[in-house]
C-alpha cells in the first residue's frame, strides 16, 4: 500500500464486496443473537434518554456508535444496519486474514488461512448473528497491516476501536499509543500525539464506564457481569488457566497448529527471510492475547473460545503459511518415496480435519438459522394475544434465560422487566416446549409451532 494516503483499489473493491454481500444476507436472516439484542435496546434507550444496563450482557462502548444514531431508524432499520455492520465485519476480517497470510507465504496461504477462520467453531453463526468478533478481528488485523505500510495513526485509531470492543485490548492500544508519541512521529509532534494518546485513553475508560454508572448506578457493573459464573466455561474448571488453553483446543483443525508451531521455529532459526520478523511479531501478539484472557480466567472471567478470536485468527494465518512452507520444503528438497508418501499422508489427514470443521460449522448455521426463524416469529406471537400492551397487562414477564433479551425488545421494555424465576401472577412468554410455561399455575393463551405465550391473568 502507497504511503500516500490514497486508498488502493483493490482495498475499495474488496470492502464494496464485503458490504454488498452483507447487505444481501438480510435476505436470508435479519434476527440478531443476545448480545446484539442487548446492544440496539441499550441503542434505542440512549436515544429516549432512558438507559438500563441492569441486566443483560457486560456493556460494551463500540456497538453503541452503530446502534445509538441507527435506532433513529425505528426498530427494523436499527437491527439491519447493525447486522449489516457486523458482518461486513466477519468478511473483512477474512479478507485480512488473507492479505497478512499472502504476505507470508503467498495466496495459497492466504485463501488457507480465509477459511481456516471461517470453519473455526462458531466464527460463522456469531458474527452472522450480530456479535462483534469479526468486527474485533478486522479492527486487529487491519491495525497489523495499517502499521506494516506506515499507516501509524491509522493503525493506532484501529486499535483504539478494538479496546472499545475488548477490555484486554486496552494493552495494546496503550502501548502503541506510548510508542507512537515516542518514537513513531517526528520530534516536532511527539508533543501533540502525546497529548492526543492521553486524551483517547481517558476517552476509551470514560466510554466503559459512565454509561454503566448512568444505566446501572454501578461503575464497574460490567465486570461484576463478566465475572458471574457460567457453567461449563474455563473460569469454572479446576485451573482455569490452563482449561483456557485447552477449551480453545478445538476451535481450530489441528494440522494448523501443528503447521503454525512449525513456521515459527521455522522463522526463529533463519534470520535471512524477510518475513521472519511479521511471523514472529504475529505468533507474539496470539500468546500474549492467550496470557491475558487465561489470566482472566483465572481471575473469575469466563475465558471463554470466542474471546480468543484474535489469537484464533493469527494461528489460522501462521498455520496456513506453515502448511504451504512445508509443502514447499516437501516439493523441492524430499525427493524419496517414502517421504513422499508421508507427506501425501499430512496433506490428506490435513483435508479430513479440514472437512470435519466444515461440516460442523455447518451445523452451527443450520441451528443459528432455526434460531433466527424462532426470533422472526416472536412480533406474531405476541400480536396475536393482542401485541405488548396485552401481554404487559399481566406482569411479570418470564421467559428462559437466553431469551430474555429477545423478548424484552419485541415488547419494548427494559431487559430487566423480564425474569427468568416465574411466580404467579405473571406471563410466560418463551419457546414452545419451555417448562417454565406450566399450564398448573399459566393457562395458555396462544400456542404456535415455535412460540406459548401463557397468563396466570384473565384477560
Amino acid at each position: 500500500m502507497p504511503l500516500s494516503g490514497r486508498m488502493p483499489r483493490a482495498w475499495l473493491v474488496a470492502g464494496g464486496a464485503c458490504l454488498l454481500i452483507a447487505g444481501l444476507s438480510l435476505l436470508l436472516s435479519r434476527e440478531p443473537t443476545y448480545d446484539p439484542t442487548a446492544w440496539l435496546s441499550w441503542g434505542r434507550e440512549i436515544l429516549h434518554g432512558d438507559l438500563s444496563t441492569t441486566s443483560g450482557p457486560s456493556w460494551k462502548p463500540l456497538p453503541i456508535v452503530v446502534t445509538l444514531p441507527a435506532a433513529l431508524l425505528g426498530d427494523g432499520g436499527q437491527q439491519d444496519v447493525w447486522l449489516v455492520v457486523a458482518r461486513v465485519g466477519l468478511l473483512a476480517a477474512l479478507v485480512l486474514c488473507y492479505r497478512l497470510a499472502c504476505r507470508l507465504e503467498g495466496p495459497v496461504a492466504g485463501v488457507v488461512a480465509a477459511a481456516a477462520l471461517l470453519v473455526s467453531s462458531g466464527y460463522a453463526t456469531r458474527t452472522f448473528r450480530g456479535d462483534s468478533e469479526g468486527i474485533l478481528v478486522a479492527l486487529g488485523l487491519g491495525a497489523i497491516e495499517a502499521h506494516l505500510v506506515g499507516r501509524r495513526r491509522l493503525a493506532f485509531g484501529l486499535l483504539v476501536a478494538t479496546a472499545l470492543l475488548r477490555p484486554e485490548m486496552w494493552l495494546f492500544a496503550g502501548l502503541y499509543g506510548l510508542w507512537l508519541a515516542g518514537w513513531g512521529v517526528p520530534p516536532a509532534r511527539r508533543a501533540w500525539t502525546t497529548a492526543v494518546a492521553a486524551g483517547t485513553g481517558v476517552v476509551v475508560v470514560a466510554a466503559w464506564l459512565v454509561p454503566e454508572k448512568i444505566g446501572s448506578g454501578r461503575l464497574l457493573r460490567a465486570a461484576a457481569r463478566a465475572l458471574e459464573p457460567v457453567a461449563g466455561s474455563p473460569a469454572t474448571a479446576s485451573v482455569p488457566f490452563v482449561a483456557t488453553f485447552t477449551n480453545a483446543s478445538s476451535v481450530l483443525p489441528w494440522p494448523l497448529y501443528a503447521a503454525g508451531v512449525v513456521y515459527v521455529v521455522a522463522a526463529l532459526r533463519d534470520g535471512r527471510r524477510p518475513e521472519r520478523a511479521l511471523a514472529l511479531a504475529l505468533a507474539a501478539v496470539a500468546t500474549a492475547v492467550m496470557v491475558i484472557v487465561a489470566l482472566m480466567a483465572q481471575m473469575g472471567f469466563t475465558g471463554n473460545s470466542r474471546y480468543l478470536t484474535i489469537p484464533i485468527a493469527l494461528t489460522g494465518i501462521l498455520g496456513g503459511a506453515g502448511l504451504v512452507r512445508i509443502a514447499s520444503y516437501a516439493r523441492t528438497r524430499l525427493r524419496s518415496g517414502p517421504a513422499r508418501v508421508a507427506i501425501a499422508a499430512v496433506g490428506v489427514v490435513s483435508v479430513v480435519f479440514f472437512a470435519l470443521a466444515t461440516s460442523r460449522t455447518a451445523d452451527q448455521v443450520r441451528s443459528g438459522m432455526q434460531e433466527s426463524a424462532r426470533y422472526a416469529a416472536l412480533p406474531a406471537a405476541i400480536a396475536s394475544v393482542g401485541g405488548a400492551k396485552a401481554v404487559l397487562a399481566c406482569r411479570p414477564i418470564y421467559t428462559e434465560w437466553f431469551d430474555v433479551q429477545a423478548v424484552a425488545r419485541a415488547l419494548g421494555v427494559h431487559s430487566s422487566v423480564v425474569s427468568i424465576h416465574p411466580r404467579v401472577p405473571g406471563t410466560v412468554v418463551a419457546r414452545r416446549g419451555a417448562t417454565i410455561a406450566d399450564p398448573r399455575r399459566f393457562r395458555v393463551e396462544r400456542l404456535t409451532d415455535r412460540w406459548v405465550i401463557a397468563s396466570s391473568c384473565r384477560r
